[in-house]
């Protein structure tokens, strides 16, 4: 993913020149990156700019040949159906030859399209159908402001910082529906032509959830269409003279990805990350030896540097937990000069049913989906301090979610509500938080799951409920397509094939893994047990001394005792206070909250890189 900033004026407004560069020196420091190409004139619709990804050619803006229409692609693409050799110029000859929605249509990935056409004056822009790769939007009396970072174009104020936004993402680590951390910067939607103009901004979807023909694939056709599916897309992939590199774990969603390496005969290799005797890395070791494969153990990481926790701050925007990314980024670091592009399993949770267990005994039913159900269970059930939020930010999380969740499945109620609540998952979970990290990880290289790409998805998500509860038609897809692979055990010891009468005593470890399932689930009713959701969260930890390299390269702990996010107005700042002190253990989501408020303080008092960019953006009362 390359960075982009663009600017396009009102009508009567001045073009911006001193406001755009600016910007585009407030994204160069924010980011650490350099702009390498732009496009400022008078004549054009838009002055847009771009820069590199840190691990990338310089990325260039395309341009036709009469000059009046130019070009950026961000992210990865394929066409529709999976091909390879195909690069931007392709991309300018669809628009011109069909326009936005006709482009549109054509096209599978992770990515975000931007159009400029001196033609009708405005720019257009496309995201891919899950809105992965994230680009936000600012309106201004003057200007309309198109970014990769909200960051950016949000300014670094506390007192810009949007009420809801910010209340999601402290409680639950994820900015919802069109929101950001800013007042005035919004998310462009998934699957979604915007069009900017000098008067106004327009907005329509090319595609809906609710287009799926649910039900359609039994186990079989499913299993068959989506490796199909998945082999064309990798092999269709950028050839490189590096290897690939995939995810390994202990699971069911790495090894359909593997099915699909294993069949397109592209050369890779896989990786895992974690200590040598976590289940993740004993499992994936024992597939990579049945099967041949080159397999790389990356070992757990100690806190962050500074350098390293700061450069987190500046891919996820402050959108993520920084202490939690800066790990993920100490990875993918290590990665990036060894391998040509990185691959994972993320949206293979779609194909086994996730979440599903809410709704036994009425799968694939007609009956209406419930929203506030889904809330509870899945996006509010982790504790947080909700008294930590006054004026505008004072809300029910749970109430507020389950209107969230009840938006997400309106245009999709015709559909049976296992289709309903996968629509839930998509739009809410894979599109925010998946997302967010998808999008963070392409700003150092390409980073995606191929499982996102249509002509996996599709069939995928087109698969009887039947086929795709517990698991089956993962299972179903190994063992007629990769039977060596069906045969490594899970990481709870067992296979990942249908059970029969023949291997029935094989699957004798699910007894002891559904018993540990039920005495967890009763154990965290009975508060002995926290749930949690980051690889050390489950550890008690005392900030100061677990970040003790961060706490002496910045002065976080001045920060922290009196913190720039009480100039907000949004947060009780004697709660605030005692919700950051560094010097109180803590655990679990207590620790979780803290390295999210941490994060945003941060984020704050890092403003002097944004704040000669926009001009304010008032807080939204």
């Amino acid at each position: 993913m390359a960075h982009l900033i663009a600017l396009i004026p009102r009508v009567g407004a001045p073009t911006g020149g001193v406001a755009f560069e600016r910007a585009c020196a407030a994204l160069s420091r924010f980011k650490a990156v350099a702009i390498s190409d732009r496009i400022q004139s008078a004549a054009a619709p838009a002055a847009v700019a771009v820069a590199p990804a840190v691990r990338g050619l310089d990325k260039q803006i395309r341009r036709s040949a009469d000059g009046a229409v130019w070009l950026v692609d961000l992210g990865v693409w394929l066409p529709v159906p999976a091909r390879s050799g195909l690069d931007s110029d392709w991309l300018l000859a669809q628009y011109l030859e069909h326009g936005a929605q006709g482009l549109a249509e054509r096209l599978q990935g992770q990515f975000a399209i931007v159009i400029g056409d001196a033609r009708s004056g405005a720019v257009q822009v496309i995201t891919d159908r899950c809105g992965s790769l994230h680009l936000f939007v600012r309106e201004d009396p003057d200007a309309l402001w198109l970014s990769t970072s909200s960051a950016v174009l949000g300014n670094g104020s506390a007192r810009g910082l949007d009420p809801v936004g910010l209340h999601e993402f402290i409680a639950t680590g994820i900015v919802f529906e069109d929101r950001t951390l800013w007042s005035g910067v919004r998310k462009v939607p998934p699957a979604t032509l915007l069009t900017l103009g000098p008067e106004r901004a327009t907005e329509r979807p090319y595609w809906r959830f609710g287009e799926i023909q649910a039900e359609r694939l039994g186990t079989e056709q499913a299993a068959d269409a989506v490796l199909d599916g998945l082999t064309r897309i990798i092999t269709a992939l950028p050839e490189s003279d590096r290897p690939l590199v995939s995810d390994l774990t202990g699971g069911y969603d790495s090894r359909l990805l593997l099915a699909g390496l294993l069949a397109s005969g592209r050369r890779f290799e896989t990786t895992v990350s974690g200590a040598a005797d976590h289940p993740d890395v004993v499992v994936s070791k024992r597939i990579a030896l049945e099967l041949g494969i080159t397999h790389g153990v990356v070992p757990p990481a100690g806190p962050p540097s500074a350098e390293l926790f700061d450069a987190a701050l500046g891919l996820t925007d402050g959108e993520y937990d920084a202490f939690d990314y800066a790990r993920i980024l100490g990875v993918h670091r290590g990665l990036a000069g060894r391998y040509a592009m990185s691959l994972n399993g993320s949206f293979g949770e779609l194909a086994r049913g996730y979440w599903w267990e809410l709704l036994w005994p009425h799968l694939a039913s007609r009956r209406p989906l419930d929203p506030g159900l889904i809330a509870r269970k899945r996006f509010a059930a982790l504790p947080y301090d909700a008294a930590l939020f006054d004026g505008p930010a004072r809300l029910s999380l749970a109430g507020h979610l389950t209107a969230v969740a009840a938006r997400t499945v309106a245009g999709v109620a015709n559909l049976p509500n296992t289709s309903q609540l996968d629509a839930v998952y998509y739009g809410m979970r894979m599109q925010r938080w998946q997302g967010r990290i998808a999008s963070c990880t392409n700003q150092l290289w390409p980073s995606f799951s191929p499982l996102c790409f249509s002509e996996a998805l599709d069939p995928i998500l087109e698969a009887r409920a039947s086929a795709r509860f517990r698991s089956l038609l993962v299972r179903a897809l190994l063992a007629r397509h990769s039977p060596r692979l069906a045969a490594v055990p899970l990481e709870h010891g067992y296979p990942p094939c249908p059970a029969t009468l023949f291997n029935l005593p094989r699957f004798a470890p699910l007894v002891g893994h559904y018993a540990d399932k039920v005495l967890g689930k009763i154990a965290q009713r009975l508060g002995t047990r926290t749930q949690t959701s980051t690889p050390d969260a489950s550890a008690t930890l005392t900030p100061r001394a677990a970040y003790a390299e961060l706490f002496s390269a910045l002065p976080l702990a001045d920060w922290l005792a009196a913190p720039a996010l009480c100039d907000s107005g949004l947060v009780v700042p004697e709660r605030l206070v005692q919700a950051l002190d560094p010097d109180r253990p803590r655990r679990g989501s207590d620790l979780e909250q803290w390295r999210r408020l941490a994060t945003v303080e941060t984020l704050l008092r890092r403003g002097d890189r944004l704040s000669a960019a926009l001009p304010r953006v008032s807080r939204i009362t």
